[in-house]
């Protein structure tokens, strides 16, 4: 067996775990944002959902785990995630610099790090 060449690399798993340990921090974060807006979260239209995920998905990347972990996204109000959808926005029609912007949504969500309900 030892001449064998395993079909995935490493480096292919270590990036398939990446994108779903990312996911999957995602998943929970937008769940306690929908659980928290309730009736205001189904205001919101897809792309605007869209958006919000793949921010805090970029964002989550950028952070450590520890330090998103430590994050309520169960405080977050419907401006906060309004603000993040239109951040995005902007770094999708490149009105904003992709970086600098992820770095802005970092700051506004960890300003949920210690606020209380």
């Amino acid at each position: 067996m030892s001449g064998l060449k395993p079909d995935i690399t490493d480096e292919e798993i270590g990036i398939r775990s990446f994108q779903l340990r990312k996911r999957r921090a995602v998943e929970r974060a937008m769940e306690k944002i929908r659980q928290k807006l309730s009736k205001s979260f189904s205001e919101l239209n897809t792309q605007d959902v869209e958006v919000l995920q793949w921010v805090l998905g970029e964002t989550w990347a950028l952070m450590g785990q520890y330090e998103w972990d430590h994050i309520y996204f169960s405080n977050m109000d419907m401006g906060i995630a309004l603000k993040i959808i239109e951040i995005g926005k902007e770094i999708i029609t490149s009105h904003k610099v992709g970086y600098k912007g992820f770095e802005e949504v970092h700051q506004i969500i960890m300003t949920l790090e210690s606020k209380k309900s």
